[in-house]
């Protein structure tokens, strides 16, 4: 009998050597990046729109370039840049839908796709690396000449969200505000929400690197989270606790109904005022 016991010890202890290092591969290889930032084939040749735009080209280094599109107002005069962060996988091409009654009313609107998606090369395999590239191209983009002395408001949709939140904490002296809709308050929550099944060992095995709740605590210009209480993508709960760790002297909150991040399309002039009640801060 303890020869039985001894060799289930030995058993049970194999096994959990065995689980350790599948934690720690899944971990440090970064394997679970993928899910967050993994391409489909998104590209496209020519942007088919009657709104007046620019591509933009930023050569990160001698392989990646990442793409974006500039639109710009017909006529009017430009009030301020808004400096969008696109869902998971989306680019200028699905999101340009978004973009005409902002710039009937002055906004220029910069979409930018990561690494990967759209028109930009690459893979985007490693969160960090996609971090890096966000920040990166914002800091180039803001030197433009239609951009500079006019204020920049930055605003995220979904997965987008998560990028406009550190983007807007680590530059939060450039910017005049932040908009968010539909997104999270960290990447591990919404791992759980997708994986329930192994909610406990998703912050063991997956890398926090937006860590959107400690993020926006830092960030001092003004903040509106928007949400829909029908998203069947990142339930609401998930917008209400990134809400409730801001700081609420400079944050609301805004419930609305609808698709996930089809706000504007629902409440067009409502979403208009938040971005000009920003600018007017």
């Amino acid at each position: 009998m303890k020869k039985i016991f001894k060799i289930l010890k030995w058993i049970s202890v194999v096994l959990l050597v065995i689980l350790l290092i599948g934690i720690g591969y899944v971990r440090f290889s970064r394997m679970l990046d993928y899910s967050f930032g993994g391409n489909t084939d998104t590209s496209y040749k020519v942007l088919e729109t009657k709104l007046e735009y620019k591509d933009l080209y930023f050569d990160l280094d001698s392989e990646i370039r990442i793409h974006g599109v500039l639109f710009k107002p017909d006529t009017t005069e430009i009030i301020a840049t808004i400096y969008h962060h696109l869902g998971q996988g989306l680019t200028a091409e699905y999101t340009k839908q978004f973009y005409k009654p902002l710039l009937d009313n002055g906004f220029q609107v910069f979409a930018v796709e990561r690494r990967g998606d759209g028109n930009s090369n690459g893979i985007s395999n490693n969160l960090l690396t996609l971090k890096k590239d966000a920040l990166s191209v914002f800091d180039s983009f803001i030197e433009r000449k239609d951009v500079k002395n006019k204020p920049i408001i930055i605003w995220g949709q979904s997965l987008g969200g998560a990028f406009a939140t550190m983007n807007a904490s680590e530059r939060n002296d450039k910017i005049n505000g932040l908009i968010i809709e539909g997104t999270f308050n960290s990447l591990t929550r919404v791992g759980q929400h997708f994986v329930p099944q192994i909610k406990y060992l998703i912050p063991l095995i997956l890398n926090d690197d937006f860590p959107a709740e400690k993020e926006i605590k830092k960030i001092t210009q003004s903040i509106v989270i928007i949400h829909s209480e029908d998203d069947d993508q990142i339930p609401i709960t998930l917008g209400e606790e990134l809400y409730n760790a801001s700081n609420k002297t400079n944050t609301s909150f805004w419930k609305i109904r609808g698709e996930h991040i089809e706000g504007i399309l629902n409440y067009e002039k409502e979403y208009i005022t938040k971005f000009k009640q920003l600018i007017k801060k």
